[in-house]
């Protein structure tokens, strides 16, 4: 093997290595902005089923990518626009929604 060749296979295994150490690198960040924003709070979910027993609220087709835990929010029935707001509960994207310590809010 040429020692041209050697020093092409040795710059390209550094690249690759390089470039596997900056993915690595990247993944904490990543990680860090998810879990800062992991109890997003203060946000309104339209949903086209709403179910109210209170203080608990279960909600499906929902107008949300989010899937995690959720904190200090309002869901609305698309049709009938009930609104509650509660003070925990959990997001599966647009599946589902269900929020803990609920209460009506009252229709202005």
């Amino acid at each position: 093997m040429s020692a041209t060749r050697q020093a092409r296979r040795a710059v390209g295994a550094a690249l690759t290595i390089g470039a596997f150490a900056a993915a690595l690198a990247a993944t904490p960040a990543a990680a860090t902005t998810q879990t800062s924003a992991a109890a997003r709070a203060g946000e309104v979910f339209v949903c086209g089923e709403v179910a109210a027993e209170l203080p608990n609220v279960f909600a499906r087709d929902c107008d949300t990518t989010h899937w995690g835990p959720v904190a200090n929010f309002v869901v609305i029935h698309r049709h009938s626009r009930a609104a509650f707001h509660c003070a925990t509960g959990w997001a599966e994207g647009s599946l589902w929604l269900n929020g803990q310590n609920c209460r009506r809010i009252p229709a202005t």
